[in-house]
């Protein structure tokens, strides 16, 4: 194999397996950190519903997967609930689907200790979220 085509397909490879901005390694880095996981407190303005969902991010090699536990379902859902999602981390946005809630839009916060993440909007179902430290 000529040396040159061999550096250029080495450089795509790493290139593909290091896609990640700083900031977004960075966001990886924090989310994986605590091994006790996350609380993601979720809250619908309009019908006072409200819960909270464990989370426990996991690289699993090739993708970060969001292990979820709906601890607390809130008024208007019934049982609690399981899920394993997989997580798309762009700059300073995480971006994942919860157990009921699709699409569900965290951006970090660097001067919030207590709610790192939190949606700046609200999501598809009418739900804002806020995710701190467990």
């Amino acid at each position: 194999m000529n040396k040159k085509l061999a550096l250029a397909i080495a450089g795509i490879v790493l290139t593909a397996t290091c896609s990640l901005s700083a900031n977004a390694q960075d966001l990886k880095a924090m989310l994986l950190k605590p091994a006790n996981g996350w609380v993601i407190e979720w809250s619908n303005p309009d019908t006072r519903n409200s819960g909270a969902t464990e989370a426990i991010f996991v690289d699993s090699g090739k993708d970060i997967v969001a292990k979820l536990n709906v601890i607390a379902t809130g008024t208007n859902t019934s049982g609690l609930m399981r899920c394993e999602r997989n997580v798309t981390i762009v700059a300073d946005t995480v971006r994942f689907s919860g157990c009921r809630s699709p699409n569900i839009v965290l951006s970090f916060d660097p001067n919030d200790a207590t709610y790192p993440l939190k949606s700046k909007e609200r999501s598809e179902t009418g739900y804002m979220y806020k995710v701190k430290v467990k």
